[in-house]
């Protein structure tokens, strides 16, 4: 019997698929779909917070999350946004909080344009720059808009020098003041070079930096194995390997101690155990994920950390390469 896959694609209604369920691996599928609250998330949500409050004052204020690739940016701010929109009654047709990516706003009418989408506009793209902009006030007020959240905002502003930038930076400065609605900008290191484009701009934001995980200290690597131990929780797969001690510098220098490339070289386990049959997720498994979906990185490290020698991983950990 022949399965038809019902998939929702966002603005495209269902899309049917009689081949996808052939492919579809819900277990991998779960897993990849978890969410583990990321230890500086109560933090960061504390910023988000106080912001979110002073939304439709005068003495409103935004946040600029800072941090390296893969530390949990993107997964902490769209936490964030359902946490906040979950509490809408389900007669309302709210929508507190929204997120947009910021290759998608390299204008301000693609700014409105995003925007407008989101909330529901039948032609976001049609009309001038002014015509959007002043639907977009209109849609902002009756559907309840209290912050915009524009993540990857280092891609906004690559290559982005001098007069460009601050153009850039005092068309969100004017907005904010227009609306009184806080713009969170989330993106890599290069937002902080951003809030420097203007004193004014500056000012608008409280800075939050979310650091990338390190097992240089005891506190460290306490933190960051908190972190592990919850994730592999949530596996499917029960794992026979503890992760304390080498085999946690191992799983570290596997993944540079991102959690992007956690959670990844987790579920690639997890895909080579089920090809397997196996019900557990052993150290060779974790060995051949990770030569067999993380070559960049084991051509960086010059070897599969999960087979390394004890020696090896010092001498690598003691230069500092991660």
């Amino acid at each position: 019997m022949m399965t038809i896959l019902l998939v929702l694609v966002r603005g495209c209604g269902m899309m049917k698929s009689s081949v996808l369920a052939k492919y579809r691996n819900d277990v991998q599928l779960g897993f990849k779909a978890t969410k583990v609250e990321h230890p500086h998330y109560k933090l960061a949500k504390e910023c988000l917070v106080k912001a979110i409050g002073f939304s439709g004052t005068d003495d409103f204020e935004s946040v600029a999350i800072s941090g390296p690739t893969g530390v949990g940016k993107s997964t902490l701010c769209r936490a964030f946004r359902d946490e906040v929109n979950s509490q809408v009654p389900l007669n309302s047709d709210e929508l507190p909080v929204v997120v947009i990516t910021a290759k998608n706003v390299t204008t301000p009418k693609s700014f409105f344009s995003a925007l407008l989408y989101e909330l529901g506009d039948i032609e976001p793209t049609k009309g001038t720059s002014e015509d959007m902009r002043i639907r977009l006030r209109i849609l902002m007020q009756g559907r309840g808009v209290l912050m915009i959240i524009i993540d990857e905002f280092q891609d906004l502003f690559e290559g982005y020098t001098g007069e460009k930038a601050f153009k850039t930076a005092m068309f969100y400065k004017g907005f904010m003041k227009e609306t009184l609605i806080p713009i969170v900008i989330a993106g890599t290191e290069s937002v902080e070079h951003v809030l420097q484009v203007d004193g004014q701009f500056h000012r608008l934001y409280n800075l939050y930096r979310i650091p990338s995980f390190s097992i240089d200290t005891q506190q460290d690597t306490e933190y960051y194995k908190y972190f592990v131990d919850k994730l592999m929780k949530r596996s499917p797969l029960p794992s026979s390997v503890v992760f304390e001690g080498k085999m946690l510098e191992r799983l570290f220098l596997a993944t540079s101690g991102s959690m992007a490339l956690l959670k990844k070289l987790i579920t690639e386990a997890i895909h080579v155990a089920q090809k397997r049959d196996c019900t557990e997720l052993s150290k060779e498994i974790f060995a051949d994920a990770f030569s067999s979906y993380f070559k960049l990185r084991e051509t960086q490290l010059g070897f599969n950390p999960f087979l390394a020698t004890s020696q090896q991983l010092n001498k690598k950990l003691m230069r500092g390469v991660i």
